[in-house]
């Protein structure tokens, strides 16, 4: 007898459908308690991360698009805070609405304190006073091209945040208050555009593309009822999610515990083999392996498939000798400029071919932005689309404006943020679609303009600035627009309007960036930068000034090779990307041709592959009910890993132990 069901991801979705409200009802999702409660996870995520990062040295929370910092917040909060609230009184514990307006804020905080913002902001502003030698000659090549409110002018203030306050001497607020508040106004200006341009996307992506969304897939099930109301939600309750939690939370006690104590063993999950003399690296990322078994199998099979052709051409360009004098910044495609400009012209097709797939809504979104077209409806967007097609050139603005008084010539501002919508569009349509949590850019925004306009048309000015674009758009495996998009979807679980959940948006931006800010200035003046992580306080502004000071001397011209490459990449992709919708058994996704070629997929691609090689053989042999069973083991994979880091992170505050690193994710 064949029973047919509805399985149960599927039904909890249509039984929270069921359940919402007609439209016009009160809602009880974006409450005062939500947002406050948000707030202050999202503070605490700001003073504690940059901690964890310079005092601890312990895993890193908040490098890449998974937000585990948020991710671990949530789980404990989720699984114990709230579940002791509705045990002291049925109306206390947050309802499932309540609960995404909480992980919203946590995973938009996520992406402030380090990569995103903060930590690249400090020590660069600082850095290029501190770390100017006789050798480097900056401060005759740079210094005296350098706007005066963008980075602080006092040398002691300068000296003392690398070096440490002497005793009795206050934190020298007063000399960082402009630059940091010209800082705001850019990236605030930058979240803006982010936000306006995602709002005129998001129908197309989760209504009419109906993307996958895979980061968001744990979260949305941490605050899944069941049909009794149960107080603690049935993904606590479900064994395969413990079993799959277990494996990495015992490999990464046993790792973190060798470090206390040396007869416990180290268990190593990675190694390294060749392809055609190229290193190749194996890694098993339990984390990575649940995130990559939510996805499709054409998508997977496109990360790994198409990285390994990537790591064949490279070896096939070692062999015979093909190889550009060009040199690219500290975080470009670290695998040779020729496959980076290969990447980048295969992002540009991906973000444009992505506007052009949604150009009947964009076009529907215009007519109601300047008609007022009552037969598109706008209602459950956080943003009307009127403010929304308003706000984005806006935002622009302010970014350009800010750019050209940066030092950028004006006509190159445009081609500038052409290059950064490109960049961060096609990664938050990778995140989004991809469920890739570890990612970085082929080309950044200042190697798009250097390598293809030369350094003649930026003049001394235009280098300057173009460095301290470093603080924002460099090493970016963490921004604020793929969190944003991935809240739009969780937002799709909120009653009522969501148009109040941008000032809870505000509000988790504006209490990160101040507690982050307050947790870097007093570790760094109390302890001095010298003596912190060496990445952020030597690594991070030495890249962003390293790169542009010898172009002052040695000049380059375009790099037509690289123009060529960029060409190549953008037929290939577009090629790919017809074939991708034209055949529907072409087994290969064009995404992978757009982000395998990136070295830090070396990290990655193994963990791909094994989950998409247990997903085809579960599928092959247990259908989609198999499937549906064993996801919850693999989501808790994803949980067990990021709660035994964030476990460890803790113990190791309370023990002094520091540099335990339980991978990445």
């Amino acid at each position: 007898m064949i029973v047919k069901e509805i399985p149960t991801a599927f039904r909890h979705h249509l039984e929270s459908r069921r359940s919402a409200p007609l439209e016009g009802e009160k809602t009880r999702g974006i409450t005062g308690r939500a947002v406050c409660t948000g707030a202050l996870l999202s503070l605490f995520i700001g003073l504690a991360v940059p901690y964890t990062n310079m005092i601890i040295k312990g895993t890193v929370m908040a490098h890449n698009f998974s937000t585990p910092a948020a991710l671990f917040v949530f789980f404990i909060f989720v699984g114990l805070i709230n579940v002791v609230l509705g045990l002291l009184g049925p109306g206390l514990a947050l309802n499932r609405s309540e609960l995404v307006v909480v992980y919203i804020m946590a995973m938009l905080a996520t992406s402030i304190p380090t990569i995103g913002f903060t930590e690249n902001l400090l020590p660069i502003i600082a850095g290029l006073y501190y770390y100017a030698t006789p050798e480097n000659n900056w401060a005759a090549l740079i210094h005296p091209h350098v706007p005066r409110w963008i980075a602080p002018q006092d040398p002691d203030a300068l000296n003392y945040f690398y070096e440490g306050l002497p005793k009795g001497v206050p934190l020298p607020w007063g000399v960082w208050v402009a630059p940091i508040l010209c800082w705001c106004l850019f990236i605030i200006s930058f979240y803006w555009v982010a936000i306006c341009l995602l709002t005129l996307m998001r129908r197309q992506w989760v209504e009419h593309e109906k993307l996958l969304y895979p980061l968001v897939q744990v979260p949305l099930e941490l605050i899944q009822d069941d049909d009794r109301g149960s107080r603690i939600k049935p993904f606590f309750k479900n064994w395969a999610m413990w079993t799959g939690f277990s494996v990495p939370f015992l490999i990464g006690s046993l790792n973190a515990l060798h470090g206390y104590y040396s007869f416990f063993p180290t268990i190593y999950t990675s190694t390294n083999t060749t392809l055609l003399n190229i290193s190749l690296r194996v890694d098993l990322n339990m984390a990575l392996v649940g995130f990559a078994y939510l996805l499709n199998r054409d998508i997977a099979l496109g990360f790994w498939g198409f990285f390994l052709l990537s790591t064949l051409e490279r070896g096939v360009f070692a062999m015979v000798g093909l190889k550009s004098p060009e040199t690219l910044s500290r975080f470009a495609n670290s695998v040779g400029p020729y496959l980076a400009h290969q990447a980048m012209g295969a992002m540009i097709v991906l973000a444009l071919s992505s506007l052009w797939v949604a150009r009947r809504h964009l076009r529907a979104a215009c007519r109601k932005a300047f008609t007022g077209d009552p037969t598109v409806d706008d209602g459950s967007e956080v943003l009307s689309f009127r403010t929304a097609v308003w706000g984005l050139p806006a935002g622009l603005a302010v970014m350009g404006v800010w750019l050209w008084q940066s030092g950028f010539p004006p006509w190159v501002v445009p081609i500038f943020l052409f290059a950064v919508l490109v960049i961060f569009t096609a990664i938050t349509r990778a995140v989004v679609e991809g469920g890739i949590s570890v990612l970085r850019t082929p080309l950044t925004p200042a190697d798009f303009v250097v390598s293809g306009l030369g350094t003649g048309a930026l003049g001394a000015s235009g280098l300057t600035g173009l460095a301290f674009t470093y603080v924002w758009s460099a090493n970016i495996r963490i921004f604020f627009m793929p969190c944003y998009a991935n809240a739009l979807k969780l937002a799709e679980e909120l009653r009522g309007s969501r148009r109040n959940l941008l000032w809870a948006v505000a509000l988790s931006v504006g209490v990160t960036i101040i507690g982050s800010v307050w947790s870097i200035m007093t570790l760094s003046y109390k302890y001095g930068g010298v003596n912190l992580h060496s990445f952020w306080f030597k690594g991070v502004p030495q890249n962003a000034f390293s790169y542009i000071a010898p172009l002052f001397a040695h000049p380059t011209l375009t790099s037509w090779s690289g123009w060529g490459f960029t060409g190549l990449g953008a037929g290939l992709m577009a090629l790919l990307t017809y074939i991708r919708y034209r055949f529907v058994w072409w087994p290969l996704h064009p995404l992978g041709f757009a982000t395998g070629t990136f070295y830090i997929m070396n990290w990655v691609w193994f963990s791909i592959f094994v989950a998409w090689m247990l997903k085809t053989v579960i599928l092959k042999y247990g259908g989609s009910a198999g499937y549906a069973r064993t996801r919850p083991f693999f989501l808790g994979l994803i949980t067990g890993q990021t709660f035994v880091a964030g476990m460890w992170l803790v113990i190791d505050y309370f023990t002094g132990k520091t540099g335990s690193v339980l991978g990445y994710f």
